[in-house]
């Protein structure tokens, strides 16, 4: 006999299931509870699992030579990137460090959209009173899905940035090679599609950015762009154009 397959992996919880670990597991609350908490603490786990890269992230922006710092992302803190990027600096720079996780996660949750349908985006008006060619560099790190448009916000940071100052940005993200992975295997899908049913999210609605799209954004204003992926990771560059010598005479 044939059933009909839950789409829900919750749903598919059996009744001697519930006799060897109490009904509580058929309680949505409890399962939306379970699943939301293995996603905390991912981010720092995960980003101090790759110290190499990171390395290689704060070395592409010259942070000895910077004064002043704009860093973009999640759980800065506890994934080491204030405390990193600040042991680069000479000691008389600023590091001005803006963390989106927690408005990231209540939009996430509750299913808010920006301009762009994609979930949990809104428009990044961070640098809107901040004087042009402020920043020695610029760092966002896990937070690039969370703007609504990558074109208009890339705008914003570069007139922000000092001419020849360099911008990188990684990101861990559920992006097409996430998918696919995840699909290849169905242990993995299996665990991956309980977690988000369990929180009431469809990852397939998550927002993602690729690499092409960020050198899109910014293909003409960074040169010397590079990126790489790794693990998972994806990672991209660039710096600012220098200004031209107008010093000199015909």
């Amino acid at each position: 006999m044939t059933g009909s397959v839950p789409t829900n992996p919750w749903k598919a919880l059996q009744p001697h299931d519930a006799e060897r670990f109490g009904d509580v597991i058929l309680d949505p609350k409890e399962q939306a509870r379970w699943s939301a908490a293995v996603f905390l603490g991912g981010l720092p786990y995960m980003w101090n699992q790759v110290t190499d890269l990171k390395n290689l992230i704060y070395d592409r922006l010259e942070l000895s030579l910077a004064k002043r710092v704009l860093l973009i992302g999640e759980s800065n803190e506890s994934c080491g990137f204030v405390q990193d990027i600040r042991s680069r600096l000479p000691p008389d720079a600023d590091i001005r460090s803006i963390d989106v996780i927690e408005r990231a996660r209540n939009m996430c949750f509750t299913g808010k959209t920006g301009k762009n349908g994609r979930l949990g985006t809104w428009r990044w008006d961070y640098v809107d009173e901040i004087p042009d060619n402020y920043y020695d560099a610029i760092a966002i790190l896990q937070g690039v899905q969370h703007t609504e448009d990558w074109t208009e916000t890339a705008g914003h940071l570069v007139r922000v940035l000092k001419p020849g100052g360099w911008f990188a940005t990684g990101e861990i993200s559920f992006g097409p090679a996430f998918m696919e992975k995840i699909h290849s295997d169905i242990h993995l899908q299996y665990l991956v599609d309980k977690l988000f049913a369990g929180i009431n999210m469809d990852y397939k609605n998550l927002s993602y950015w690729s690499i092409e799209d960020l050198r899109h954004a910014f293909s003409n204003r960074l040169i010397e762009q590079g990126w790489m992926v790794h693990r998972g990771i994806e990672v991209f560059w660039g710096r600012k154009p220098t200004l031209p010598d107008t010093t000199s005479s015909a």
